[in-house]
């Protein structure tokens, strides 16, 4: 066994860096773009020990990530309680690098500056920036590249050159440098990479090549920003009932190729199934339907049971990074408040358990778009009303997986002074029209105040409370 010294280990892993940059220009010229085979590119199979820890301590803020389409107009002083900035719906790459070697920082410096901070004198923007899908500039076959509606071309092909890639991530990580703009806390290297759509998907190449992708990134972003910013795993969506669902084996197939090797965390979209599902299912229920992707539990125990089986540590954090109810069909202000409010409680159940260490809600900011939580008058409406109890319920709370009883579920929180509590509500139960029914349930003994997810008093009677499809919380 050989031992280091402090000052000899930081020139051996420097060394390796160099070298790896090397191997990773080496492999991309050997794969290109439209071969690779089998072939992988894999440094180990542990992650190296620049995860954040996860914490068996109450949920933090930044368990409330808020995506937001439009970063003028700020949450926080609209009257959001959020403690993170979820991705930025214009994909980074494309938007910043306009050209080779043009870069244009602008819009997502407007993010920075509204993202809650952590770190010393908070130099640490805490919010997640999506990096790919490639730019047109940077692929000589077009034929996988759109335009959005802003006019911007995206391609779903890795780039002809890793080079160009190498030179937009320092770039990048050298703009958001902790000193002239605050660190960025995680950089999510691909969105939705496993999504199969020559219309609207994101990613065309093969695995290895994503994962060179990945490890080019991460070389950079470990070498200029250790322990202040943080690589995640290209965005995961899709069905993922258990850990042989089809989402859940592509990410296996990721980390089998090596992309379980330099990694900090493992991003997931909670996603419950297509859009077009009428009714869509309730976090907790799921559906049985061809396009339904279960519970949001089994979703995010899927992945961990990957991550697990992959030799990830307990530590290393999972992220839902964008989820919510994808759909229209979700038009009544109280069944939006109550699909909101359970989606959070179940994950906040899965904090300890499954690492699951951030929730991010799509969206804000966003009017006419399925699942944005603003008023017209950029207000809080009846969702976002609840997305803050929910806050005010959970942050700071030591949480455990929550329990069903037939439709019933329950969610139980301590906290300090012996503050104990339970959110509880009844999938059984309705809401239409600004009527919701309920049914008696029993408060747990020495349990005085309950509330509702409008923050108003609920009475406890006899012993029982008035329990619906919006979850209420119960508080000794």
């Amino acid at each position: 066994m050989c031992i280091l010294s402090a000052s000899g280990l930081r020139k051996s892993q420097r060394f390796h860096r160099i070298l790896l940059s090397l191997l990773l220009t080496l492999l991309w010229s050997l794969i290109g773009c439209g071969g690779g085979g089998s072939s992988s590119v894999s440094t180990g199979t542990t992650p190296p020990p620049t995860t954040p820890p996860a914490s068996s301590n109450g949920i933090p803020a930044s368990f409330f990530a808020l995506n937001n389409v439009n970063p003028g107009d700020n949450p926080a002083t609209d009257g959001m309680s959020y403690g993170a900035v979820g991705h930025p719906i214009k994909l980074a790459w494309p938007y910043i690098e306009t050209a080779r070697g043009v870069f244009d920082f602008s819009f997502y410096d407007q993010y920075v500056a509204i993202a809650p901070r952590e770190g010393t004198n908070g130099n640490v923007a805490v919010m997640d920036l999506t990096l790919g899908m490639t730019p047109s500039w940077a692929v000589t076959d077009q034929s996988t590249c759109r335009s959005a509606p802003d006019g911007t071309v995206l391609c779903q092909a890795p780039p002809d050159n890793i080079a160009d890639w190498q030179a937009f991530i320092t770039a990048l990580v050298g703009h958001y440098n902790g000193t002239t703009q605050p660190y960025i806390k995680y950089y999510e290297i691909w969105n939705e990479w496993n999504v199969v759509d020559a219309t609207n998907g994101f990613w065309t190449g093969t695995i290895p090549q994503l994962v060179a992708l990945e490890q080019a990134a991460c070389t950079i972003i470990h070498a200029q920003a250790l322990n202040s910013s943080f690589v995640l795993t290209p965005s995961t969506v899709g069905s993922a009932t258990s850990a042989t669902d089809q989402a859940p084996q592509q990410l296996q197939q990721l980390f089998g190729a090596g992309g379980n090797a330099c990694i900090d965390g493992v991003s997931f979209h909670g996603n419950l199934g297509l859009m077009s599902l009428n009714p869509y299912p309730l976090p907790g229920k799921g559906c049985q339907q061809s396009g339904c992707n279960g519970t949001i539990v089994q979703i995010a125990d899927s992945y961990r049971q990957v991550m697990t089986q992959s030799g990830f540590a307990a530590t290393v954090p999972l992220l839902d990074t964008e989820g919510g109810f994808e759909s229209a069909n979700i038009t009544d202000p109280d069944q939006r408040a109550a699909w909101l409010a359970q989606f959070y409680a179940l994950q906040s159940g899965l904090f300890n358990s499954d690492g699951l260490q951030w929730v991010s809600w799509f969206t804000w900011g966003a009017p006419g778009v399925a699942g944005n939580i603003e008023t017209s008058s950029q207000t809080p409406d009846t969702a976002g009303v609840a997305y803050n109890q929910l806050y005010n319920w959970l942050v700071g709370r030591v949480t455990a997986p929550c329990a069903q009883s037939g439709t019933i579920w329950t969610c139980t929180l301590t906290g300090s002074s012996n503050y104990q509590a339970e959110i509880i509500w009844d999938d059984s139960q309705t809401c239409n029209n600004g009527t919701c029914t309920t049914s008696p349930q029993p408060a747990p003994s020495g349990f005085t105040d309950a509330r509702d997810l409008a923050g108003n008093p609920v009475t406890i009677t006899n012993g029982t409370v008035p329990v619906g499809l919006k979850p209420i919380i119960v508080e000794n």
